[in-house]
């Protein structure tokens, strides 16, 4: 109980900062600008991506489940995808995804975390690989030309190098050295020895990678469409500038980056000229339709869900 109670209370004092870097962004900006501006159906459109891209994460997902003998339906899939969202919300990087597999029935949920730290890793490449792509377009297009800006040489240097560190995850999970792994199962107390169980073959890999891929592209254009219910920018911009935004989920502040990504957009994406209110505008959009009501809605059907199975024993009995 009180173990329950100390992490709520972490979770709220974790908000305090969340809370002041976005009431002082949101204070500084004349709104009133944006009414004239603003189009709904490319929020209609953003809405329409988030699904699609939940649907390719969850798709993965019963593959994963798959994977480990266990076999899930759609439904459950959805709810566990999402309650796990809702979980990584409240958590820095969204380290609490990995709660996920308690909503699929037991038989491998050990493995399945650790199976869920790989596809996080798999996730950060994607985007990663995505942000070495746009910083690669923004120094030899002339996208730099056009604003007079230049690209930082540390970020030149980073991008690639995240990468190579994101990639060696599963790269090590594929190839298995017999030394680390050896002492992997020296050090991971009792069933948690399950983890270094966890396997990777090259077609996996490659599935791992390419959905991904795919997913965190529709991610961005989803961020394109919310920044382009709030004003003109071309997508070629903003699809450039939004990886680049996203390596602020690497930091381990605030849930779930919350106030630390939208602050960075805005600095970013307005040092090209675009106002910061319909940067502001754009994310924190972005972040309602992608991510938090998703999660909103995963975590109240795990809890209907969790009802009812409860519910159902007590009416028997009775």
């Amino acid at each position: 109980m009180r173990s329950a109670a100390g992490k709520w209370l972490w979770s709220g004092i974790s908000l305090i900062p969340v809370v002041g870097v976005l009431a002082v962004l949101l204070s500084r900006q004349k709104w009133q600008y944006l009414c004239v501006r603003f189009d709904w159906r490319w929020l209609a459109g953003a809405a329409f991506l988030s699904f699609l891209y939940w649907s390719v994460r969850v798709a993965r997902w019963r593959w994963m489940t798959a994977l480990e003998g266990l076999r899930i339906d759609r439904s459950s899939a959805w709810c566990s995808m999402l309650a796990g969202l809702g979980a990584g919300l409240i958590t820095p990087m969204r380290i609490g995804e990995v709660v996920r597999p308690i909503f699929v029935p037991k038989g491998a949920r050990l493995r399945l975390v650790g199976s869920v730290v790989i596809e996080r890793m798999f996730d950060l490449s994607g985007v990663l690989t995505l942000g070495v792509l746009g910083v690669i377009y923004m120094v030899f297009s002339g996208l730099l030309l056009t604003t007079g800006r230049r690209v930082p040489v540390w970020l030149l240097l980073v991008a690639p190098l995240l990468l190579a560190v994101a990639l060696s995850v599963p790269l090590l999970v594929h190839y298995r050295p017999r030394g680390l792994w050896r002492i992997a199962g020296r050090i991971l107390p009792g069933r948690a020895k399950q983890l270094a169980e966890t396997r990777l073959s090259w077609r996996q890999f490659g599935i791992f990678y390419t959905v991904s891929l795919v997913a965190e592209a529709v991610g961005i254009l989803a961020v394109f469409f919310c920044l382009r219910a709030f004003g003109p920018i071309s997508i070629i911009t903003a699809t450039t500038l939004a990886p680049v935004v996203v390596l602020t989920n690497l930091l381990p502040a605030g849930p779930g980056g919350l106030g630390i990504r939208e602050g960075t957009a805005a600095l970013v994406i307005g040092a090209f000229g675009f106002s910061q209110e319909m940067v502001l505008a754009g994310y924190l959009s972005n972040t309602l339709i992608m991510l938090v009501i998703p999660g909103a809605a995963g975590v109240a059907a795990a809890w209907i869900a969790g009802v009812m199975k409860t519910g159902r024993p007590e009416r028997s009995e009775a």
